[in-house]
């Protein structure tokens, strides 16, 4: 017969036994982390070849740019979630981990920076530097600060249904990701003649040309991705409805007060379209067909991007198999990648939102993300004719890149749940 201590020992052991899937999660997350680095690389180092080595980490100049900050920090956010989420699979290690993730990445950006010295055209600055120190510090920061949240919203009954809802971690990341693009510069005034210059379009309505079809497909499909995402979030149906309406509200509200101008004609037209949709959709609308209608949505949002001319003129004279996205002003390459993490976030969510109506995703999760690759790569192939447009990979790779760094990490947050539902049972 078995002692108290022969089975509190055998209780133990079961407990720090790894959660099933542990290690294809910490093993996902290593490739992601890895072709994140390498991408981070290449944008901080493509370039003309070596040149004369300045002064390293001085040469950020009299006046410290609040974009070029902005962007840096963005860029390594990834980084420390992704050191985050290894750090969360190697408990009870996790805060050793922790430190040597943000030394790692911190090491890693100095290394840019040292060899940016040598490269002519590149700038090696200190920061840079610490910008990037401080975005992998907010991604190593942000999963232990959201779960200390959760733990005291949880004491709320209502808040705990929320938060325990299965799909609102990626349904979350779709929503913030169109918003922040939306949003963009994310820089405001309460500057009246800015405010009137945001909203000339209004009074000058009649006399406008006609209305850009492209833009207004773009911001259409992508207000129904939205909804999608909300009723994914809500599955009840007016509470998603109204959801939406606040969210396309506030970024109806928000948008005049951007130091520059954001807000459209076609923008506006597509949102009070996008809310008559949304409320005038089927009640017996299945998840399923929902699942797949808002992938479907966000991918007519991004063609309605790259198919459209650009504002230059002529065509261009090849394509570029190296990526050009982050070559020119950060804030616009910014702007860019967030169109299609946004996309790859929307897969995501879809692909998760399959899979809790009980369908087998095993395949579609690499066919999918593949098969959205490949139709971007021929669209990019496609701006050859388009004028004023500059095809490149960028697209494609972004896209593949966000995918795999956000299914990574639902899938280390999903293994930490499993992990900790079973030790509550034992």
């Amino acid at each position: 017969m078995p002692t108290a201590r022969s089975a509190s020992n055998r209780a133990g052991s079961h407990r720090a036994r790894p959660a099933p899937g542990g290690d294809r999660s910490r093993a996902a997350i290593a490739i992601a982390t890895l072709a994140y680095l390498a991408f981070v690389a290449y944008q901080s180092l493509a370039g003309d070849g070596f040149g004369a080595c300045m002064a390293p980490l001085v040469q950020q100049g009299a006046h410290l740019s609040g974009t070029d900050g902005l962007a840096n920090v963005v860029a390594y956010l990834p980084l420390g979630l992704l050191a985050a989420a290894w750090a969360d699979s190697r408990r009870p290690r996790a805060a050793p981990a922790l430190l040597l993730g943000l030394v790692s990445i911190s090491a890693f950006s100095l290394a840019m920076e040292l060899v940016q010295a040598c490269l002519p055209g590149r700038v090696s600055s200190w920061y840079d530097w610490s910008t990037n120190t401080l975005g992998a510090l907010l991604g190593l920061l942000a999963m232990p600060a959201a779960r200390r949240t959760a733990r005291i919203a949880h004491r709320n009954p209502a808040l705990a249904r929320m938060l325990d809802a299965p799909l609102l971690w990626p349904a979350a990341l779709c929503i913030g990701t169109w918003l922040a693009m939306t949003t963009a510069p994310w820089r405001f005034t309460f500057d009246p003649g800015t405010i009137r210059g945001n909203l000339a379009f209004v009074v000058h309505a009649s006399q406008s040309l006609a209305p850009d079809a492209w833009r207004l497909a773009r911001h259409l499909f992508g207000w129904l991705a939205v909804g999608g995402a909300v009723r994914a979030m809500l599955p009840d149906r007016r509470v998603a409805a109204g959801v939406l309406v606040l969210l396309i509200g506030a970024s109806a509200l928000a948008q005049p007060l951007l130091v520059w101008h954001a807000l459209s004609p076609e923008e506006l037209v597509a949102m009070v379209l996008a809310a008559i949709a949304f409320a005038a959709a089927s009640p017996r609308l299945a998840d399923a067909a929902l699942a797949r209608a808002t992938w479907v949505a966000a991918l007519a949002s991004v063609m309605a991007y790259e198919l459209a001319p650009g504002a230059g003129e002529g065509f261009a004279s090849g394509f570029s198999w190296w990526p050009q996205l982050g070559r020119g002003g950060l804030l616009g390459a910014l702007e860019l990648a967030l169109l299609y993490c946004w996309l790859a976030f929307t897969l995501v969510l879809s692909l998760r939102w399959s899979a809790r109506q009980g369908q087998d995703i095993s395949r579609r999760r690499v066919i999918l993300p593949l098969a959205v690759v490949v139709a971007l790569l021929a669209m990019e192939g496609a701006q050859r004719w388009i004028p004023g447009r500059s095809p490149d990979t960028s697209a494609p790779l972004i896209t593949g890149l966000a995918f795999a760094v956000a299914w990574a990490l639902g899938a280390s947050v999903k293994d930490r749940a499993r992990s900790t539902s079973r030790r509550r049972v034992a």
